[in-house]
């Protein structure tokens, strides 16, 4: 897994300590801002402590992307959560009712309302729409990724240069290989990594 990096609401960042070179973005990683490198790339090299080479990112907010560098694909949108249950309607069986809807429709659980007993029970509200409504935002609030796990795949070394598939007479032979991200184009065009977000 790939750890991520939120810097602000600009960029979620994957850096690694490979080589900072001419062209390349690099992050200084405390004070958490992004720089197209066009100066000094020894100088980010000896202090890599501080500055790291971003090799993967995903604007956030229409923040501006990073030219060169591949992109992580976009997060997953949720719905926003809607409490079911009507105001008006607080007895057991309309509470059962909506809690019916909001299983079916956010696949809440049932150890979810066990866990809004006791949320009910400690914030001491005679309403249980106000205790469902605050409950069911707080399990609504949007997950934010740690990581990020990437599709490999793997390259062949065939006649002098690195392929993606050999010829089937060349499956059983004993051929170099190297291990590889594995990406796509998107709509634009751009180079995307595959893989799934950790949270």
């Amino acid at each position: 897994m790939n750890k991520l990096i939120k810097l602000s609401d600009t960029h979620y960042i994957i850096v690694d300590d490979s080589e900072i070179i001419g062209g390349d973005y690099r992050v200084n990683i405390q004070r958490g801002y992004i720089q197209l490198v066009d100066d000094n790339p020894e100088y980010y090299n000896k202090r890599n402590d501080v500055f790291k080479k971003v090799i993967a990112h995903l604007p956030l907010n229409n923040s501006p992307i990073l030219e060169g560098v591949p992109l992580l694909p976009p997060l997953e949108q949720e719905d926003e959560a809607i409490c079911p249950y009507p105001e008006s309607k607080q007895n057991a069986v309309d509470w059962y009712n909506g809690y019916s809807k909001a299983k079916e429709k956010y696949k809440y659980t049932e150890e979810d309302m066990r866990g809004f007993h006791k949320f009910f029970m400690e914030i001491g509200t005679n309403s249980i729409y106000d205790a469902l409504t605050l409950y069911i935002q707080s399990l609504s609030q949007p997950k934010m990724p740690i990581g990020f796990e990437c599709e490999m795949g793997t390259l062949y070394f065939y006649k002098k240069k690195w392929v993606n598939t050999l010829p089937k007479s060349q499956v059983d032979k004993l051929v170099k290989t190297k291990r590889i991200i594995k990406t796509t184009t998107n709509p634009k065009g751009q180079t995307q990594w595959v893989g799934k977000y950790i949270y």
